[in-house]
């Protein structure tokens, strides 16, 4: 499927900038992911200087590792046990 351009809002905070953007993202296993950055820098006027979209970098996620399928397991098997 051909990558679609995402409507985003720019929110003014009252934050120092520079500053970074931390965030959680919470991936679905074998799943194909495109990501891409905008930055924005408040200047003196109170205006933001909004930049170009960064390359779109597309990876796609593994299968779910032996510990997390255990862990998905006993889940089950104590809602089972409830049950």
């Amino acid at each position: 499927a051909p990558a679609q351009d995402v409507p985003t809002k720019l929110v003014a905070k009252a934050v120092p900038l520079p500053m970074t953007v931390r965030g959680h993202w919470f991936l679905s296993p074998r799943t194909e992911y495109s990501v891409a950055v905008q930055t924005a820098v408040k200047q003196s006027d109170g205006e933001y200087l909004v930049s170009g979209w960064s390359e779109t970098v597309e990876f796609c996620t593994g299968d779910y590792a032996k510990e997390h399928l255990a862990q998905l397991q006993e889940k089950a098997e104590l809602i089972a046990g409830r049950m």
